[in-house]
């Protein structure tokens, strides 16, 4: 690709102005619209985390608990819990207000999702199969729980903006992206796997070393201000144990990642207090197992085109989601366009079919009506089918023909 063509492929103003694009954008934002019209608050928070939000912002602003990582603990990095307070000062501290200015926020990041997913396809894909794929995407996140429910969008955006900076070598951006994602949940980190391995070692140096300054730059104020609280908010996840794995059956823990009351954010001793039964397999063994699988994959992947690339994410995170002693329902999102733009169109949409469906059994069908004890079952199909997943992206990744499963992408 000539410096020229790649200028033309990350125009913004050329990507809005592709016909092809801007449908599937409208739809978006006109089946978003239209729902935020027709469910009534209840339907927009009543099974996703909106609720747990606005009582952080709550405790925070009207309720004395200080600023997060201040004042509290919060058990999300820093920059959703501060974009988070900003949009509960602009509601007024009204509760509905708070729901449908986040849910409209995180539509916003969702059409930016949307963009980067069509410019990543007609990247790496040709022929129809980018409209395709960019439609069958829209159908995916039209789905509340993947769009609304959490601040998932944010996320995503981060880590498909990073894929895509790193791709066209532009890595002192890769850093910055890749370093704010760090600050707000941590998985954008994993696209280093693609700069690591598919870019020089110049280049990979500098984006790993500008996206841990961000981080640094980020957590250091909370650090120096309040230390026990700050540690306590880097310490809560990793503290809390397993929940919905196949390690959190093994385990004997059958609830879901939660935490207790919104006034133990208050106590930093609440964020480091084990939760549930300990680990029945010490959590180091399958670290070191999937670390070395993972490696020996890094190290024997392809390198022949940035589809590559894309499936050795795949596959990383495929590795990262196994490994994971919790799960949430909504992490599927990280996963789905990852496959889209990876695998033969029937079978990506297959496994995004079985995954979404399996997640929607777990939450709301089955744990929102208090069916712990049928937990196991969702648990169970959904680890088989990241095997499976797993098995598949490795098998494409150590090939070394691009020709394979490619669907004509040159």
């Amino acid at each position: 690709m000539t410096r020229n063509q790649q200028r033309k492929y990350l125009s913004l103003k050329d990507l809005l102005l592709d016909n092809k694009l801007a449908a599937p954008l409208v739809v978006l934002l006109a089946v978003r619209l239209m729902t935020v019209l027709a469910l009534p608050v209840e339907g927009l928070m009543g099974y996703g985390d909106y609720p747990h939000f606005y009582d952080l912002a709550r405790l925070a602003v009207d309720e004395g608990g200080g600023l997060p990582y201040i004042g509290h603990w919060v058990e999300f990095p820093p920059l959703f819990p501060y974009l988070s307070l900003i949009m509960y000062q602009l509601a007024g501290s009204v509760e509905h207000v708070y729901a449908y200015l986040l849910a409209i926020l995180m539509l916003f990041f969702d059409l930016g999702n949307l963009l980067l997913f069509n410019r990543l396809a007609n990247r790496i894909l040709h022929g129809a199969w980018p409209e395709r794929v960019t439609w069958a995407y829209v159908g995916f996140l039209v789905i509340p729980a993947f769009g609304w429910w959490t601040f998932e969008p944010l996320v995503i955006f981060f880590m498909l903006l990073a894929l895509d900076l790193i791709l066209t070598d532009r890595p002192i951006l890769a850093g910055l992206i890749a370093g704010l994602g760090f600050l707000t949940k941590l998985i954008p980190v994993v696209t280093l796997v693609v700069a690591w391995r598919y870019k020089s070692n110049n280049h990979a140096l500098k984006t790993t070393i500008v996206m841990i300054a961000i981080a640094l730059l980020g957590w250091a104020p909370f650090i120096l201000n309040n230390q026990d609280m700050a540690i306590a908010s880097i310490g809560s996840q990793v503290a809390k144990g397993s929940w919905e794995t196949v390690w959190a059956l093994l385990d004997g823990n059958p609830g879901t990642g939660s935490f207790g009351p919104i006034e133990e954010h208050l106590d930093a001793a609440q964020a480091i207090r084990p939760r549930g039964q300990p680990a029945l397999i010490p959590h180091w063994i399958p670290t070191l197992g999937f670390a070395a699988v993972g490696f020996w994959f890094f190290l024997k992947a392809g390198r022949d085109g940035d589809q590559q690339a894309v499936r050795l994410l795949a596959f990383t995170w495929c590795l990262v989601l196994l490994w994971s002693r919790g799960w949430s329902p909504q992490w599927l999102a990280y996963l789905i366009p990852l496959i889209l733009l990876s695998l033969p169109f029937s079978l990506a949409g297959g496994f995004c079919i079985s995954l979404a469906l399996v997640s929607l059994l777990e939450w709301p069908i089955l744990l929102s009506r208090g069916r712990f004890d049928l937990l196991w079952l969702p648990v169970v199909i959904r680890t088989m089918l990241l095997v499976l997943l797993a098995v598949t992206f490795g098998r494409i990744v150590l090939s070394r023909q691009e020709e394979e499963s490619r669907r004509g992408v040159s």
